[in-house]
């Protein structure tokens, strides 16, 4: 199995190695060994993320959602963009690396099984060496609501019927490609609330704003913020602070952190900012939230 790379995880990334033993199991149960997942995961921000394999010997999928990278194998080299999906095939030696101006965010697979070429044939990816490994996806935000599944096992124990769920969404995730290559048509592009949520999630530790909901929906300012508040009955900044605010407490009630700390951890240059945004929305400030959380742990304990 090729070894994923061992880059340090930032907030927000996650990485999931299933155990040998499993894989194992996957290989060779009829229901899951033409394609399973071997390690998947996603890279935030992936500043000094840069890979060198001489040997492979699984396959591997990356999808660039934000910032960019380069790849290079035997054949090919190139750059590859948010919205595209690179395909290096097992037994080719590569290497790629994140753009360190524009460090790429990723979502990647590392699979193997006796169905992987006609997967990929499917795909459009079929490794004729003058095709170039990078197709280019529209409307991938569709993809996701499956993709916050199959992260989502990270925190469950990984059983083998986990492992085989986990084997059906990759699945379905592929098979839903081709559908994405092409331009949509009008009733593909409806607003989809639920990849909005996961990217506010995934990016909760940044500042964003209007305009950086708006483009990752395909819409305009005002559509954008119409149709949000439809759906919520909120406006979009509102709604990602309140997600930011629950999250700092969930931070501020589990860990040692500083108020300071919990503040830059979810994209607050200024924690008096912070803490005037915590007490808005929840009524009391930080320190006040922690000593309270500490002292109703204290009275259980008594």
């Amino acid at each position: 199995m090729s070894q994923p790379s061992d880059w340090p995880l930032p907030a927000g990334s996650s990485r999931l190695l299933l155990p040998h033993a499993i894989s194992q199991q996957l290989a060779s149960n009829p229901l899951s060994s033409g394609l399973y997942p071997v390690s998947y995961g996603h890279y935030l921000e992936a500043r000094d993320h840069r890979v060198r394999r001489s040997v492979h010997t699984d396959h591997l999928l990356i999808f660039c959602h934000a910032g960019r990278g380069f790849y290079r194998t035997e054949q090919h080299q190139g750059v590859i963009h948010a919205g595209q999906m690179l395909f290096l095939r097992q037994d080719i030696a590569h290497s790629y690396h994140s753009d360190p101006e524009n460090p790429w965010s990723i979502y990647w697979a590392h699979f193997a099984g006796s169905q992987t070429q006609e997967f990929m044939d499917y795909i459009g990816l079929r490794g004729a060496p003058e095709q170039p490994p990078v197709i280019t996806l529209k409307r991938w935000q569709s993809l996701l609501p499956d993709v916050t599944d199959l992260l989502n096992l990270q925190h469950q124990r990984l059983t083998f019927e986990r492992a085989m769920y986990a084997t059906a969404i990759l699945r379905k995730l592929l098979s839903q490609i081709p559908l994405l290559v092409k331009e949509p048509a009008e009733a593909d592009s409806l607003f989809n609330l639920t990849a909005l949520d996961r990217f506010m999630r995934d990016n909760s530790h940044r500042a964003l704003q209007l305009n950086d909901f708006a483009e990752f929906s395909g819409l305009s300012r005002y559509y954008f913020s119409k149709k949000f508040r439809e759906l919520t009955g909120v406006p979009p900044l509102r709604y990602f602070n309140e997600m930011k605010i629950a999250a700092a407490q969930r931070m501020l009630n589990e860990t040692n952190a500083s108020v300071r700390q919990v503040a830059l951890a979810f994209g607050f240059d200024d924690p008096y900012y912070f803490s005037r945004l915590f007490k808005k929305i929840t009524g009391t400030s930080p320190q006040h939230f922690r000593e309270r959380v500490e002292r109703e742990q204290q009275r259980q304990e008594s």
